[in-house]
């Protein structure tokens, strides 16, 4: 580890430090991507949290990135307790190139946060997740459009917005599913 922790070790749970400049030095140089899932699982909770999120920015537009690391996400998913990793995981899961289980998997991890995690980012990043499953898989769309209605009656703002914005997209797949 070395170029990419000097950018990010810097700093608490309330700054993201260098991460975009470490989400920019993995678009221009893929193979640090390694360096960034390394430090996912780092001791320091900071370090974890904007490591997680450069490979976010990273792999935004540009999912082969995260390619090589599908089976290391998928683990570090199913045991993430810390909430930093768990939202970043959220964006990240619905870019890999997952076969019809593991989508299913997810979106059963997805609907476990949503219901008991105590963080609206994470709640808020796992129905996006979600609604990008049903995307990706039919079957998922009734679920996450129920989801969708519980978010809708939150008092929760940012639930509410993106529900708002998750329904509409969830009843035109559900339309086309009937045609």
């Amino acid at each position: 580890m070395g170029e990419i922790l000097d950018l990010i070790k810097d700093g608490d749970l309330r700054t993201v430090g260098g991460s975009a400049a470490a989400a920019a030095l993995v678009r221009a140089k893929p193979e640090l991507a390694a360096e960034l899932m390394d430090l996912m699982s780092y001791p320091n909770a900071a370090v974890r949290m904007r490591a997680a999120d450069a490979l976010e920015k990273a792999s935004a537009g540009n999912e082969v990135v995260l390619a090589p690391f599908k089976a290391l996400l998928l683990e570090l998913a199913n045991g993430a307790s810390q909430k930093e990793l768990r939202w970043h995981l959220a964006q990240l899961l619905p870019r890999l190139n997952l076969g019809k289980d593991e989508i299913l998997d997810a979106a059963e991890l997805f609907q476990r946060w949503f219901a008991s995690d105590k963080s609206h980012i994470v709640q808020t990043f796992a129905l996006q997740g979600l609604a990008d499953f049903a995307a990706q898989n039919g079957q998922l769309i009734d679920v996450t459009l129920n989801l969708v209605g519980e978010a809708a009656a939150s008092s929760v703002p940012a639930l509410k917005a993106r529900a708002r914005h998750m329904k509409i997209t969830l009843e035109r797949l559900k339309g086309k599913q009937g045609e």
